[in-house]
């Protein structure tokens, strides 16, 4: 633990200051340093100003909390979340850090210095560096970027334009309805779309999981973009009211800024189907896709033809997202109700399996071998109903992986789901657990890294699997970083908490370790360590035995 600092007078931090060469702008919520620019949320703005107020000082968490949700009851995970993003921001390593200090059982506390800041001027060059140099430097910058022009230029004849496999980012559709409970429509909608693009192999998708899009969109959208090279652009937006839905979408070329395609749908809920077959159909002729016989014909197919049924499975599926034991009850009741409809609606057996699935994984049945032959029932069914199914193999996949442990049937199901939909992120998630639990952790980063470069943004749960990887495979600060940023997209999920505790006991972190163990304890009152770790899939003992050990060193009994 370091000492005690000593406070120094600091500026007035409502207006810029700088810490630790950044410059800080409190109104503007900026952070810049070198010609770089980073943008933090208004809370965690608000963190960092407190801070700065004392640095040095220790500021207790509810002190904090009370100065930055004035007047709103927030969870005990809102500030750590809030510590987690600012850290990020700058760079701050949590082991070793020159920003933010933790204090187990007190706070935290600045340590970084905090001096008033200078009125930005804008410089092409250093003044200390000798004009010869830099005239040097201009000559070598131009002959690197001609030479790098002229290859390019060169590459980009000789290569065929047979060989390029263009590249699609489908972003949020926007909900323009007034009833913000109905935006699981408009990521349904989305995500259907998706499904039906991803089958095409003459196209790689990227954004099957993104559910959310940068509050500074077009700078983290282009931002994105370039890092992942994609070429193309859907965009949506979705308003519904009763019967009546409107749907607006737009294909836009990235390196141009043209608007290959732009169409809205005025049409009754009926029509739906009718619209998402014919925005596939508009990309397909947009882009000049050429489709197989088999491509064509699944995507004329479609999972039901009830519009009712299809309404029930996309409640269900928007709250079984939610990984909470209530939302997976109100998710079961939904899917049954779409089955009662539709007995042979694929992707409701599918959906049905994971719930069941999870009631057996997390001890929330009160009968786990009833829930285990009903996971397994209704993901065969899924399978049966449609062999060309990439999620319905996936999801058998997984069932056979978390409630059969099955590994080598989980490894042939994430191989099938991958031959199917080369573009199912899920897939290759599956294909990374399944590595993990043969006792293969380098394997699984590799596939886990493969998932996430189908992804616009990390979800939780790939960044949670990344962690578990880097666990086992003994870099624990890797492990508390992947895990740290998934319980920061996601703070109530359980696996991210216990792997964490593990992690910062293993780290020697045995204050927080603990910490963190009596809040899994509050708020998963009905979880249980030695059952949960007994229905651990591992091929051998020795790593539940170490994950076990390193919990019960953290606090959790």
């Amino acid at each position: 633990m370091r000492e005690r600092l000593r406070p120094a007078p600091t500026p007035d931090t409502r207006q810029p200051f700088q810490v630790g060469g950044w410059r800080v702008e409190p109104n503007t919520g900026r952070l810049t340093k070198n010609g770089r620019s980073v943008k933090l949320e208004p809370k965690v703005m608000d963190l960092l100003v407190c801070l700065a107020q004392q640095p040095g000082e220790v500021r207790a968490r509810d002190e904090l909390e009370q100065v930055i949700w004035a007047g709103t009851v927030v969870g005990y995970d809102a500030l750590t979340s809030a510590v987690i993003k600012l850290r990020k921001a700058f760079s701050d390593d949590p082991h070793q850090p020159w920003l933010v200090e933790t204090v187990a059982k007190k706070g935290y506390r600045l340590i970084a210095p905090v001096t008033r800041a200078e009125s930005p001027v804008p410089s092409l060059f250093p003044l200390a560096v000798p004009l010869h140099r830099t005239l040097r430097f201009l000559g070598i910058t131009t002959i690197t970027l001609a030479c790098l022009g002229i290859a390019w230029f060169v590459f980009d004849r000789l290569e065929s334009r047979a060989t390029r496999i263009p590249s699609i980012a489908v972003l949020p559709f926007t909900n323009l309805g007034d009833d913000p409970k109905l935006s699981y429509f408009s990521d349904g909608v989305r995500e259907d779309i998706i499904t039906d693009l991803s089958r095409l192999s003459g196209l790689r998708v990227i954004a099957r999981n993104m559910s959310f899009v940068p509050q500074d969109l077009q700078q983290g959208l282009k931002e994105l973009i370039e890092t992942l090279d994609v070429r193309y652009v859907l965009e949506g937006s979705v308003r519904r009211s009763g019967h009546d839905i409107r749907i607006t979408t737009k294909l836009i070329d990235t390196k141009t800024g043209a608007h290959l395609w732009a169409e809205g749908y005025n049409r009754q809920m009926r029509d739906i189907f009718f619209v998402q077959d014919d925005v596939t159909r508009s990309i397909v002729t947009a882009l000049a896709l050429v489709l197989t016989d088999d491509e064509k014909e699944y995507v004329a197919r479609r999972d039901t033809r009830s519009v009712e049924a299809y309404d029930l499975f996309l409640q269900g599926q928007a709250r079984y997202a939610r990984n909470l034991r209530e939302d997976n009850f109100n998710a079961r009741d939904y899917f049954l109700r779409a089955l009662a409809l539709d007995a042979s609606f694929t992707r409701a057996h599918g959906a049905l399996a994971l719930v069941h699935a999870d009631d057996f994984r997390f001890s929330w049945s009160n009968n786990p071998a009833a829930s285990a032959d009903a996971a397994l029932w209704h993901a065969t069914r899924a399978v049966a109903l449609d062999a060309r199914s990439p999620q319905a193999h996936w999801v058998l996949g997984y069932v056979q992986l978390q409630v059969r442990q099955d590994r080598a049937a989980a490894l042939k199901m994430g191989e099938r789901t991958i031959a199917l939909d080369p573009n199912h992120a899920d897939g290759y998630a599956l294909l990374a657990v399944s590595h993990l639990y043969a006792g293969n952790p380098e394997s699984a980063v590799r596939h886990i890294e493969r998932a996430m470069g189908l992804t616009l943004a990390q979800p939780a749960r790939y960044l949670a699997v990344l962690g578990f990887a880097h666990y086992f495979a003994g870099r624990y600060g890797k492990a508390r970083v992947a895990l740290e940023q998934a319980l920061a997209l996601n703070p109530t999920r359980l696996l991210p908490k216990l792997y964490l505790a593990a992690t910062l006991g293993q780290l020697g972190e045995l204050d927080e370790a603990r910490w963190l163990a009596s809040t899994i304890l509050t708020d998963h009152r009905d979880f249980k360590l030695q059952p949960w770790a007994d229905a651990l899939p591992f091929a051998s003992r020795a790593p539940r035995d170490k994950l076990v050990g390193d919990l019960r060193r953290s606090g959790l009994n």
